[in-house]
């Protein structure tokens, strides 16, 4: 049984309001402590924080920032601001000037809410380095999505919805009479994922969301509600057939246009970039299985680590010789990303939107299927079936079925290769990375023997 420290955490909260002068605090004697939120850690941290702050208080807040590390034991921290600025302490506490922070019961916790406040303080001067840790930022937020969406006629209600937080991204829902609008901001690493989406609305509105404005200060946009249900909640086979034959026709609807896509900073994993980085992968995932401590799962050999790197320069070679163009892709293509309404599809989250080989993503959602355990007569071949119907106008389905089994063994290889930490991890300050790139290179091992024997069966 896990325990209750697996499935949950408790987190101090800094209340602030009036340009973070002063924060919430209870009382502890003669002294003061902090307010303290117990949150399950398989559910959005800044959406729970909110929720239970306005239950526990009846103060309406919205995140500035949440602290996930913390030492020696100590609960983890979230800076928050009240939306009303001059409301009476609710029962029971009682606002807390900072300069008189010292008067906290703990100093670790005076040390803590000293060390945000001045974080706060900074973000409010150097934007830039964090615009959603600035004390206001929600009222500017309300202001210019309220200007982006009155030539609509939808008239915003002041009711929001946090998910995420942190000084440099937000996921925030706002509602308006007769609808919502979303927005979205992000910083490092996924900066690159604004462009992206503003070229992908603008070229495929039926896939996409409608973009409504665009705050590059902030580096976010603001999107239209689309009405459905995300995949991952829908047990209805139908629905996962028509996200896979969506997908094909987003992906031939994207040939001739990966240039652009490019230039809007997908990411580059077309086979032939894929093949380039064959090598030096494998000579850093050699390096990784030489510093495996455990003796169990087996770290793999040399000879092995050679028959990966056939096995991939082998099936690049093999999926490049179909001739299926590179198109539209999703490395992180799951059912949480994906919105059913009828028989319309929507795409979202695009920050791992590359141009690639178009069956390694339809692989992704294959994958995720069958995780779920879906069990219907034939599930995986209906779902193939779906999704190759796009595409059998231009290519022979023959041709495209022996395309299809390679894919298992490059679509791992260019998820673990989409991004830099596979070559930049120290694997002695990440342990755990190192060996979830090692689970990802035994794997493929497995996908290049698999493929190698069927390769060795059909010559026959």
């Amino acid at each position: 049984m896990a325990s209750l420290r697996e499935v949950s955490d408790t987190y101090r909260v800094i209340v602030t309001r009036r340009g973070a002068s002063e924060f919430l605090a209870l009382p502890n004697g003669t002294e003061w402590v902090l307010p303290r939120i117990e949150v399950q850690l398989e559910e959005r941290i800044a959406e729970q924080l909110t929720a239970e702050i306005t239950r526990a208080w009846g103060v309406e807040t919205y995140c500035l920032s949440v602290l996930t590390s913390s030492q020696d034991g100590e609960p983890k921290c979230a800076v928050m601001e009240s939306i009303r600025q001059n409301d009476k302490a609710p029962a029971g506490t009682f606002w807390v000037p900072r300069v008189a922070v010292s008067r906290s019961t703990q100093a670790s916790e005076a040390r803590l809410i000293q060390e945000s406040l001045e974080e706060v303080n900074a973000c409010a001067i150097n934007q830039k380095a964090g615009p959603f840790a600035k004390p206001g930022w929600l009222r500017e937020l309300f202001h210019w999505s309220q200007e982006r969406v009155a030539p609509l006629g939808l008239r915003l209600t002041g009711s929001f919805r946090q998910l995420n937080a942190s000084p440099t991204f937000s996921l925030i829902r706002l509602e308006a009479e007769g609808g919502a609008v979303w927005f979205k901001a992000t910083g490092e690493p996924n900066s690159h994922e604004l462009p992206i989406t503003v070229a992908l609305a603008r070229l495929f509105p039926r896939y996409i969301p409608q973009v409504l404005g665009v705050h590059q200060a902030w580096n976010g946009w603001l999107s239209a509600e689309v009405a459905g249900v995300s995949l991952d909640q829908i047990t209805d086979f139908p629905a996962w057939e028509r996200a896979a034959e969506r997908l094909g026709e987003l992906q031939v609807a994207s040939i001739g246009k990966t240039g652009g896509l490019l230039e809007a900073q997908a990411k580059d994993l077309r086979v032939v970039t894929l093949a380039e980085r064959i090598d030096p992968f494998v000579a850093r995932m050699s390096e990784l299985m030489e510093m495996q401590k455990k003796p169990t799962p087996a770290p793999l050999v040399r000879s092995e680590l050679a028959t990966l790197a056939e096995g991939l320069k082998e099936s690049c070679a093999l999926l490049e010789s179909f001739g299926l163009p590179n198109t539209l892709g999703h490395i992180d293509f799951n059912p949480g990303n994906i919105l059913v309404c009828g028989d319309r599809c929507v795409f979202l989250d695009w920050a791992e939107g590359c141009v690639t080989h178009p069956l390694l993503t339809f692989e992704y959602l294959r994958e995720h299927m069958a995780r779920r355990g879906i069990e219907k007569p034939a599930a995986g071949e209906r779902l193939t079936a779906a999704y190759l119907r796009a595409w059998a106008a231009f290519f022979s389905l023959s041709d495209l079925r022996r395309a299809l089994a390679l894919s298992p063994l490059i679509s791992v290889f260019a998820y673990a290769t989409a991004n830099d930490p596979w070559s930049s991890l120290d694997p002695v300050r990440n342990p755990n990375f190192a060996g979830y790139f090692r689970s990802l290179a035994r794997r493929m091992y497995r996908e290049a023997v698999h493929a190698a024997f069927r390769s060795e069966v059909c010559l026959d």
